[in-house]
């Protein structure tokens, strides 16, 4: 813009100024505008640097000190910057380099560290004695067992040792084949059934080995991945059962609104009965015999005896009439008879469920859910409905009266149900501070600089406000400012610190130099003046 003075002029103008502003000022505004300075300085330096910091990424880390050598490398001639951990076992990146130096590690053969599997034989050994060649083999078989658990979808990282067998003639001497696998994984809990297949995939690759000698344990210490116990068995029964009850019940009482515990007993020891029962009400005939005999009248001896009334072909005499006996009869009657008999042979192993108890809580039942700033309206279930839940819980179960089970379903009020009961708003926003890091560090850059300004840079504004003015108005100080850019340096050197009591008199005194460099060069001071009042 035509008639404004150069800026080199514009902000010699304005040091001049802030120099007369600062011979102004107390030693405790001195002080406070130092201190807020400072602060405000440090500040941005700080945002500066987090501004234009770099961002390293992890590329690998728990790297062998060779692999981390030709990683480095492999870098170096793509030109990607890295930087070790302090350990040596970690790789870092720039963020926007992470994907490039994965690609470039990757056409270079990938990552060697741990254990490489059968890639080991790769390159011979010409020179390995037979005892190399045996921990080599090892350490391949290791490797590739490691490869293939990690694998499986839940497991993050393993780690396998194996002890392989020893044969000797002399069988003291003899040594089992042992494992030892230890799991990181991505997940709370293995799938069911796969702590076993991991056992059985360890021990069908090594000869002699059996999944009884394989030991699994987690990293982190959250599972017992032992064999399962009566006590594991029974504590994920219970479990089922109890998802089992939420299942059943949550379409009707509504998503989390209902809480199930479920207890089992089992019967620890076998048992063997046998049981005959007789039933008097039903015989029935297991046998029948009858006979019957009868004979008729038969003659008998009479006369005198002798060989004439014993001869045959004789006839008898009158004098002795024939005499015959009475006619028999003889029946003979036998039955064997059988009442009804059940025999029962009941044998029972151990683990059978004496008694099962079940707890179930509802929660009240939602008449009006929350709107427009107004809290849920709930209210008690119905006794039938109640009942209704309470069968549908008992036929979930396998509910058996004989056996003394019992299903108990009450209604009660949850927490959460109250609306003056919501967490408070500062949780809420400490909740969701934990789960933004980024939000945190932002944040507390903010909250640094309000406190500076606060606390720093607005006394000090204050204080350089309150300090007296000894100038009439804005256009004296304007015409301060070109006086002393064209004045000589003595003219408005600060006073020395034993003159700063006398503030208004050096005030004054600066008054007057500026009025008396005014009136001896009227032509340069209005062409300033004119310049100021254009750029405002």
């Amino acid at each position: 813009m035509a008639g404004q003075p150069p800026i080199g002029a514009r902000l010699a103008a304005l040091w001049d100024l802030g120099r007369v502003r600062w011979a102004q000022m107390q030693p405790a505004q001195r002080r406070g505008a130092l201190t807020a300075g400072l602060l405000l300085a440090g500040l941005l330096g700080g945002i500066l640097w987090y501004t234009v910091r770099t961002d390293w990424r992890t590329l690998y880390a728990g790297l062998d000190a060779g692999d981390a050598q030709q990683i480095g490398q492999v870098l170096t001639e793509a030109k990607i910057p890295f930087n070790v951990t302090a350990d040596g076992t970690g790789i870092l990146v720039p963020a926007p380099e992470l994907d490039k130096a994965r690609l470039a590690v990757a056409a270079k053969g990938g990552v060697k560290s741990g254990r490489m599997g059968f890639a080991l034989f790769d390159k011979p050994n010409w020179v390995g004695s037979e005892f190399d060649e045996q921990v080599n083999y090892q350490r391949a078989l290791e490797g590739d067992l490691e490869h293939t658990i990690e694998t499986l979808s839940d497991v993050q990282s393993a780690r396998v040792d194996l002890v392989l067998p020893h044969d000797s003639l002399f069988r003291d001497m003899e040594r089992p084949a042992k494992a030892a696998v230890v799991i990181k994984l991505r997940h709370r809990s293995l799938a069911d059934g796969e702590a076993d297949a991991i056992r059985n995939l360890v021990a069908s690759a090594v000869d002699g080995l059996t999944p009884d000698h394989v030991v699994l344990v987690d990293a982190d210490g959250h599972l017992p991945l032992g064999p399962k116990t009566p006590e594991a068995m029974k504590l994920s029964a219970e479990e089922a059962l109890e998802e089992k009850l939420v299942s059943t019940l949550e379409p009707v009482t509504g998503p989390g609104n209902v809480r199930a515990s479920v207890t089992l007993q089992y019967d620890d020891q076998s048992t063997d009965t046998t049981r005959e029962t007789y039933d008097p009400s039903q015989t029935v005939t297991l046998s029948m015999r009858r006979s019957q005999e009868s004979t008729g009248g038969q003659q008998v001896a009479a006369g005198v005896p002798g060989t004439a009334s014993n001869a045959p072909n004789t006839q008898a005499l009158p004098v002795y009439p024939k005499q015959v006996t009475p006619p028999e009869s003889s029946q003979t009657e036998s039955a064997a008879y059988g009442a009804s008999k059940t025999v029962q042979h009941i044998i029972q192993n151990p683990g059978q469920v004496r008694r099962m108890t079940a707890a179930i809580v509802v929660n009240d039942q939602l008449v009006q859910p929350a709107r427009n700033g107004k809290p849920a309206v709930w209210r008690r279930w119905p006794a039938s409905d109640l009942r209704n839940l309470t069968a549908l819980a008992q036929a979930a179960v396998g509910y058996d009266a004989a056996r003394g089970d019992t299903v108990t379903v009450e209604d009660m009020a949850f927490e959460r149900n109250s609306g003056a009961r919501q967490q408070p708003l500062a949780q809420r926003i400490v909740g969701t501070a934990e789960n933004s890091p980024e939000l945190i560090k932002y944040l507390a850059l903010v909250i640094g600089v309000l406190l500076i300004l606060l606390f720093g840079v607005r006394p000090a504004l204050r204080q350089v406000a309150a300090a007296p003015a000894g100038l009439p108005g804005k256009e004296a100080a304007k015409a301060l400012a070109a006086g002393a850019q064209t004045a000589p340096q003595n003219a408005l050197k600060p006073p020395e610190p034993a003159e700063l009591d006398a503030d208004r008199a050096r005030t004054q005194e600066i008054y007057e130099q500026v009025t008396s460099h005014l009136k001896h060069e009227p032509t340069q001071s209005s062409r300033l003046l004119q310049s100021w009042i254009h750029s405002e």
